[in-house]
């Protein structure tokens, strides 16, 4: 939908609190670096101390709450599991697909 043949798996949160994600998002990571999520991927489904060096690799704030990891996303108010972020990218492409074959879609792999 923004024109390239891929998207960026980045999500960011601008100060309004509005959801932006792939390449405008990506845009976002100079001004807004505590707010733009990106290779979150490598948080998922893993124990805090095995990403104990990538957490220092984000500019983004990654706690650890239990045995869980969660981004603490400011803009939005809340704090997000690494699944989140990652189905929020997902998302857009379900829609921009949607766009494309003007059909929705409801089933994806």
């Amino acid at each position: 939908a923004e024109g390239a043949r891929t998207t960026p798996s980045v999500v960011a949160y601008t100060k309004s609190g509005e959801l932006l994600v792939g390449q405008i998002a990506k845009r976002q990571a100079v001004v807004n670096p505590e707010n733009t999520f990106y290779s979150v991927k490598r948080f998922v489904g893993r124990n805090p101390s095995e990403v104990s060096n990538e957490l220092t690799e984000v500019a983004y704030i990654v706690e650890v709450s239990g045995q869980k990891l969660v981004i603490d996303c400011k803009n939005a108010g809340k704090k997000f599991a690494p699944e989140e972020i990652s189905a929020q990218v997902l998302r857009k492409l379900s829609a921009d697909a949607g766009k494309y074959l003007n059909a929705k879609i409801t089933k994806a792999v």
